[in-house]
């Protein structure tokens, strides 16, 4: 969908749809938005009769005569006061899916005035949410099947200066929204249609696109590098590992990176450790921290990021065949450290360690990693927020900071030192399973085993957010791409 921005009254703007955000505020009439004047006699008589009510997830379509809008789509954002990323996105995402819906063909939508947003950020943000609510995985599907897509959407803002820094930041939410699109769309492919040596292949495709060199090292490779861990896991599946490295080069030469690494594990089973059926085809989306990492890579040279950026997906699938690793089981992982196997279901963190040791390499300025890695991450935060955890209190001040502008969620868990006990092992250095209480934080601490302290670290256990089970306003059921939208803004700040 292309998105422009328009000065103008949105009463002189023809068009099939016209979406209009409204704040609970509103519910008297609209003498407090000029912009909406010329709609006052449509709207006010609704919003007199309680038939629509500016909650957030609130929407109404009219259909009013003798008016340059065929239609008139209203949706409700909630308090002036409340509504931040999170509100503006969910809102604008409603009034495109709501006009998508309707098969409106291109739709405009008024910008609301401001909150606690400037407007550029507001544009942003709206044209990030109103692109992610065109979003549907549609692929496999026969055409026949599928709503058309909305062509255009036009931002309308009130006549004055800044016009083309509001164009570039709508641009900029449009960009960002494509990246978070692939993102999802990697998350919901079936495992039969993508595994890591596909993963590997779009990576390759989206790095020549984007002017971003890339490596990929097979488990022989891996092997030679000492990275056991890796291998270990990927051993029982007849579809072989993939480590992809990409390298975004948008700072000074020589200039220290940030480093992203992401668990891809395509599909997994349990291993030997084999998980309940129930649920398990879901597990296609256990790749999720490796696509939010590549499709962060990709958003970085469309927005032409001024840094230089690495990113390191470990790809693997978790099977449990004949040559499969087993409970009991020591692996060797990159750094020299032994890992003894309790449960062939906390592979994960298997591949982490050689990625993020591999991540280190490159005298990074900070590494962060991303990983659907814990389901006690989701017992603890919901479905709705992401854990981090490590190392550099700034690091993770910033991440947190960026969250809040993003409308990403995460909340901070603390690395227990004492719950280092629980993860010691009787015949290796460290064992990959510290038992059911704690989860999160033992697959962190985990993790801090194979960051060096001098290295700014942050790790994300996104295992919550990253696939919905239930629909919601820009986030439909399925794999969300989380964790795209967080890394730019902090990667931007």
């Amino acid at each position: 969908m292309k998105v422009k921005v328009l000065s103008a009254d949105p009463a002189e703007v023809k068009t099939p749809a016209l979406v209009v955000l409204l704040y609970e505020e509103d519910k008297s009439g609209l003498k407090n938005r000029p912009e909406l004047k010329s709609f006052s006699k449509f709207i006010n008589p609704r919003l007199k009769a309680k038939d629509f009510e500016a909650k957030p997830g609130a929407c109404l379509t009219l259909y009013p005569a003798k008016a340059n809008a065929e239609r008139l789509i209203l949706v409700g954002m909630g308090p002036k006061a409340k509504c931040g990323p999170i509100q503006l996105k969910a809102a604008a995402a409603l009034g495109s899916s709501t006009a998508k819906a309707q098969q409106a063909g291109s739709a405009a939508l008024a910008l609301p005035p401001l909150t606690v947003l400037d407007e550029q950020s507001c544009a942003e943000i709206i044209s990030l949410g109103a692109s992610l609510g065109q979003y549907s995985f549609d692929e496999l599907k026969s055409p026949a099947d599928l709503k058309p897509a909305l062509q255009e959407l036009a931002l309308i803002r009130q006549p004055g200066k800044g016009l083309a820094a509001v164009r570039k930041a709508a641009q900029d939410g449009a960009t960002l929204a494509d990246s978070v699109a692939w993102a999802r769309d990697m998350g919901n492919r079936p495992a039969n249609l993508f595994y890591p040596e596909i993963m590997a292949a779009e990576a390759q495709n989206m790095a020549q696109a984007s002017g971003i060199t890339c490596q990929i090292i097979t488990p022989a490779q891996a092997q030679k590098k000492g990275m056991g861990a890796f291998v270990g896991v990927g051993q029982g599946s007849q579809r072989p590992g993939r480590i992809i490295i990409l390298n975004y080069q948008g700072g000074p030469a020589g200039g220290k990176p940030v480093v992203l690494v992401g668990k891809a594990i395509t599909f997994d089973s349990g291993g030997i450790s084999l998980k309940n059926r129930e649920g398990m085809g879901d597990m296609k989306g256990d790749m999720s921290g490796g696509g939010a990492v590549l499709a962060t890579l990709q958003a970085a040279a469309a927005l032409k990021l001024k840094l230089n950026l690495i990113g390191i997906v470990a790809a693997a699938e978790n099977m449990p065949d004949g040559g499969a690793y087993r409970p009991g089981d020591v692996l060797k992982a990159m750094n020299g450290k032994s890992i003894e196997i309790i449960s062939t279901d906390a592979e994960g963190r298997l591949v982490l360690a050689d990625a993020l040791t591999l991540a280190q390499s490159y005298n990074p300025k900070a590494v962060v990693d991303l990983a659907t890695l814990t389901g006690a991450c989701v017992v603890a935060l919901g479905s709705s927020c992401a854990a981090i955890m490590g190392n550099s209190p700034g690091l993770i001040s910033e991440l947190r900071e960026a969250s809040g502008r993003s409308g990403e969620m995460i909340w901070e868990l603390p690395l227990v030192d004492e719950y280092n006990e629980l993860i010691k092992s009787p015949v290796a250095d460290i064992k990959n399973s510290g038992g059911r209480w704690g989860g999160s934080i033992i697959g962190g601490l985990f993790l801090q085993n194979f960051v060096e302290d001098k290295t700014a670290w942050a790790h994300l256990d996104i295992a919550g957010p990253a696939f919905m089970d239930k629909s919601s306003p820009g986030l439909p059921e399925g794999a969300s791409g989380f964790g795209v939208q967080l890394l730019i803004k902090w990667l931007r700040s």
